[in-house]
């Protein structure tokens, strides 16, 4: 499977939306990182880093942890661990976890035994980058394979317009967002080139995430048996909302 769009392809996926201005899709970093103040103010924003960021959160949140602020920057996790050593700072820079700290970036590390009760602070690679340039948004919610039919009825609750951020991989496109963008788009009843991909690959999610640049780096580094956990449909029927003070919730 392809990695992305075809050449020349990719400026024209937003053109491909048929009679859909109430639901948008970034599906490059370079999108949403200059997504104007009105445009955000009045969207619904949707996150999905489903490896492994918006994966994870769901996962954390299910098993029982109280919160989970997210950070884009090592630094500022790091800080805020200082000021908050009870709170279990969790992550990953290439993967695994920076030194020091108290878990990964792994929704299978999540269980109620390490997170039940507990304030987490999160840093990664992608996904919180994603999350921190939502700032200002009517609401925001995190999707993934994990919980996708959830967020699509608080999406439907909330009401359009639905600005859907990809977190991408590295700065590029990343198949596995796109895919997850897919199937939201297709619960929503909306046309869209990347339903046509969900549909292409739903018979075998785990194969296509694995397949991607985000699933052959977890696969590098030792982790690829979370992708087959990430690829796993509607396991939890909860959805993490980032609040005004920027720490997600159910």
């Amino acid at each position: 499977m392809s990695n992305g769009p075809g050449p020349g392809s990719a400026g024209n996926v937003i053109a491909n939306v048929k009679g859909m201005s109430d639901l948008e899709i970034c599906f490059l970093p370079a999108q949403w990182l200059v997504l104007e103040k009105e445009k955000r103010a009045g969207a619904v924003c949707v996150v999905i880093d489903v490896i492994r960021a918006t994966s994870t959160i769901v996962a954390a949140l299910a098993r029982g942890a109280r919160e989970i602020r997210p950070v884009a920057g090592l630094a500022e996790a790091l800080a805020l661990k200082e000021s908050n050593p009870k709170a279990l700072l969790a992550g990953e820079r290439g993967g695994c976890p920076p030194p020091g700290f108290d878990l990964g970036n792994s929704p299978r590390e999540m269980t109620a035994e390490k997170v039940k009760g507990r304030e987490m602070i999160l840093t990664t690679t992608n996904g919180t980058r994603a999350l921190a340039a939502t700032a200002g948004a009517r609401a925001v919610v995190t999707a993934s394979l994990l919980n996708l039919e959830a967020a699509a009825a608080k999406l439907r609750e909330l009401g359009p317009p639905w600005l859907v951020l990809c977190a991408g991989h590295e700065g590029g496109f990343g198949v596995d967002d796109a895919i997850v963008a897919g199937a939201m788009a297709q619960i929503l009843g909306r046309d869209h080139a990347f339903v046509s991909l969900y549909q292409s690959v739903r018979g075998d999610l785990a194969e296509s995430l694995l397949g991607s640049l985000a699933g052959q780096e977890l696969v590098k580094v030792g982790m690829g048996d979370d992708v087959p956990f990430c690829a796993e449909l509607n396991q939890f029927a909860l959805v993490p909302m980032l609040g005004d003070d920027g720490v997600l919730r159910v």
